[in-house]
């Protein structure tokens, strides 16, 4: 029998698959429509078009990351959280703005999430009822089945962070005329069920494919996810009661297991002791953390990827975050607060606030920028920092009001991208991270992919789970250690500003959940991280910030520390509102606490 491939072309969005199978499962869960057996015959008969039925399955797995799609305001997860402020001018609100001022509610929540998750899953079901059709060797069809398995996971998972514990349908595909009104299943049963899937697509998929595959779900990947699904899992937001009236658990297991900690660290741990996957440091130096996410892994160069999701084109990014100067728009967005600048710590490693660091920002706002942990200039645009710009070399940015001197563009751009400048910074920052510094007017194109689970995550989780279960160990600051070396902090006096040995366990919880904060942001992780320490009632309720400096005419600034937005925050906020259009519709659905 013919051995089948699919190729890097293949992966990419399959236009004839969607239209001709996808129209069965476009709307949400109880609007179906009728796949005919004779078009699902012909699809998955055919194993060129049931390999395009499986790609098709890949065109939304970054959907909830991806911040240009998931809240329509550029901002994405981000400007819900205290990463990034918004822009003094909008239009109509994005549901992030519902969010951080309290006014998401069952009438206006947004329905995408919950309406792409079962499409996906139905035509997940489809291929699973139809698998045996496909005209491919035994070995080839198990590992299309990996895929869809994991990809099912992979949505489910999206649900289980965002609702809480949603209906499992299984592999049931609902048909014409079949009344659908199914419960919520708990949130234990919804971890169970992804972690089983994430064990049986692992045991069906290879660990690598050739270049041509490249961003194809492995069992590495599917192992990962479960090591991601298993932190949540294990955290103080489910692990124990809820907040909330949650006689069902359909937000939490009710009662504290310690031993979850453990199954998070078991997971982590497989992952790493697959040894096929390290931070990527090409160079040696802090530019490897900059360039780790332009660089596909495509030759094996960029091991640290583990799953990533694979674009044609890279400027989207650019178009939404860079510049005014710097891109090709008439206006930014995800601009960095100064709680996130503020959370980079110093070249040593130390916080900003700690006597030895070295900081002078406090005293001298001139040094606020001065001597910061390396990760800082590769996430965040300040006011004269330096980015490409067509026809200059080592261009900067300027971020600043007041008055603005006549001269070369690089010198002028605040005229474009100061603060209060229409369409340009709400915070006095623009981001850098992941942004092609190439990718001006005139630049080159970038195939940037979306790194959605990349092994930095599986150190930073294992140091999570080892430090709640042990406390402090040399596992933990060995894993720590190895992050903050890739970021070009050194190992000088204080071990990488860790302090070895000298925290306790819940001091050490604190430096860990600043290393996600510094060495995730803009990455979807610090929305739902908040969330699930239960840390979002300090974090997430308060005034969010930016910083304002303004140029005299002799040169010198002023800063002054500005009020970008005010977010607010209870515990219902912790999961989404179940839409009341799904809840009208289904009866046996029962609306999340708190709304």
């Amino acid at each position: 029998m013919m051995k089948h491939r699919i190729t890097k072309t293949s992966l990419l969005l399959s236009v004839m698959m969607v239209m001709l199978l996808l129209n069965a499962c476009k709307k949400d869960f109880l609007e179906k429509e009728t796949l005919s057996y004779l078009n699902e015959d012909a699809a998955f008969t055919d194993s060129a078009r049931a390999e395009y039925f499986v790609n098709s399955r890949y065109a939304n797995i970054s959907f909830s990351w991806n911040p240009t799609t998931r809240f329509d305001s550029g901002n994405g997860f981000s400007s819900a959280s205290d990463e990034a402020g918004f822009s003094f001018t909008l239009g109509a609100p994005p549901y992030s703005l519902l969010i951080i001022t309290g006014a998401a509610n069952p009438s206006n929540t947004d329905t995408k999430l919950w309406t792409l998750y079962y499409k996906e899953v139905r035509a997940a079901n489809l291929f699973l009822r139809n698998k045996d059709k496909i005209p491919v060797t035994s070995n080839y069809k198990d590992q299309l089945e990996g895929q869809i398995r994991f990809l099912r996971a992979w949505y489910s998972f999206m649900m289980l962070k965002t609702y809480g514990g949603f209906p499992l349908i299984g592999d049931k595909v609902f048909d014409e005329g079949e009344k659908i009104d199914v419960p919520r299943s708990t949130y234990e049963q919804c971890v169970n069920y992804i972690v089983a899937e994430c064990n049986a697509s692992a045991a069906l998929l290879p660990p690598s494919y050739d270049v041509n595959n490249y961003g194809r779900a492995t069992s590495g990947a599917a192992l990962a996810l479960k090591a991601r699904t298993l932190r949540y899992a294990a955290s103080p937001l489910v692990n124990g009661a809820s907040d909330l009236s949650d006689p069902e658990h359909l937000v939490s297991y009710g009662t504290y297991v310690e031993d979850r900690w453990r199954l998070a660290l078991d997971a982590a741990q497989d992952v790493i002791d697959l040894d096929m996957y390290n931070l990527y440091q090409a160079s040696g130096t802090s530019e490897d953390f900059y360039n780790m996410f332009l660089q596909r892994n495509q030759t094996g160069s960029n091991i640290e990827h583990i799953f990533a999701f694979m674009r044609t084109t890279g400027r989207y990014l650019e178009t939404t975050w860079n510049p005014l100067s710097r891109g090709y728009q008439n206006s930014a967005s995800g601009f960095p607060t100064q709680e996130l600048v503020d959370a980079f710590g110093m070249t040593n490693g130390l916080p900003i606030g700690d006597p030895q660091s070295g900081y002078q920002g406090d005293t001298d706002p001139n040094k606020m920028y001065e001597g910061r942990d390396p990760r800082f200039y590769h996430t965040i645009t300040y006011n004269g920092s330096s980015r490409s710009f067509t026809g200059y070399t080592d261009a900067k940015v300027w971020t600043y009001t007041g008055v603005i001197p006549e001269g070369n563009a690089s010198v002028s751009g605040a005229s474009l991208d100061g603060i209060y400048k229409s369409g340009a910074t709400a915070t006095g920052y623009y981001a850098k991270k992941m942004l092609y510094d190439q990718s001006v007017p005139g630049g080159s194109e970038n195939s940037r992919p979306d790194v959605l689970i990349r092994y930095a995550e599986i150190l930073l989780s294992a140091a999570e789970a080892s430090n709640e279960l042990y406390g402090p160990s040399d596992d933990v600051y060995g894993w720590l250690a190895e992050i903050r070396k890739r970021a070009g902090i050194p190992e000088g006096a204080y071990y990488y500003g860790l302090k070895k040995k000298v925290h306790t366990k819940e001091e050490l919880r604190q430096i860990i959940q600043n290393e996600w904060q510094v060495e995730f942001a803009y990455e979807e992780h610090r929305y739902w991280d908040v969330r699930r320490w239960k840390i979002a009632p300090v974090t997430e309720n308060r005034e969010i910030h930016g910083m304002e400096i303004t140029r005299a005419a002799d040169g010198s600034y002023s800063y002054k520390k500005i009020v970008n937005r005010k977010h607010v925050f209870n515990t219902a906020m912790y999961f989404w509102p179940i839409p009341q259009s799904e809840i009208t519709k289904s009866p046996s659905l029962k609306q999340n606490p708190g709304y």
